[in-house]
């Protein structure tokens, strides 16, 4: 397959699969791919088109998990939360200094100017404050009751394949007390 010439993308050029990609945007797309990064983040942050990141990570034997593009998906949500925030205390900040204007103003033009620009920048404020809900709160708390499921069935089907015996019969419990006796040093024969 080395022989193979590389795989044309747009612009870009990637080697085919196991050779690494050839073109430096190529090569952005699959390190932030290798790294979790969803396709469309990968496209808002590269500025290569979302159709082109798809055919890179495909020529480059990458597929994107629904699972991990979730998780970006959740922090690109809260990064945008956090900047609305930021957006927000300054505007607070910008309504005290129109207010100080307001205050200092010698004539009817400025004391205009003044007023609307606090009602602006009031009603701007409103709109970048995040709301505060316990929405997120309690989706976290189901995301880790979940995880904790997934991880109690992954458990549970390990041992039964390590020990060939279902979960709930008397013989894992035998087992598992003996586990229970080693960890605490007091093995029986």
């Amino acid at each position: 397959m080395a022989n193979e010439p590389p795989e044309s993308i747009g612009n870009e050029v990637a080697a085919p699969a196991g050779d690494g990609p050839v073109h430096p945007r190529a090569e952005m797309v699959v390190v932030l791919a290798q790294q979790g990064i969803g396709r469309n983040e990968i496209s808002r942050r590269t500025g290569i088109p979302a159709v082109s990141v798809s055919r890179i990570a495909k020529a480059n034997g990458i597929t994107f998990d629904p699972a991990q593009t979730e998780v970006a998906l959740r922090a690109r949500l809260a990064e945008l939360k956090q900047a609305s925030a930021g957006i927000a205390l300054g505007l607070h900040e910008d309504i005290a200094v129109a207010r100080m204007l307001l205050r200092t103003a010698r004539n009817h033009r400025d004391y205009a100017f003044a007023s609307k620009a606090i009602g602006d920048l009031t009603q701007a404020a409103q709109r970048m404050t995040p709301e505060i809900s316990n929405q997120d709160e309690i989706d976290d708390a189901k995301q880790s009751l979940f995880d904790l499921r997934d991880g109690m069935i992954l458990a549970r089907a390990t041992f039964e394949q390590e020990h060939g015996v279902a979960f709930d019969s008397p013989e894992a419990r035998e087992i598992i007390n003996k586990m229970r006796h080693q960890e605490d040093g007091n093995e029986q024969p």
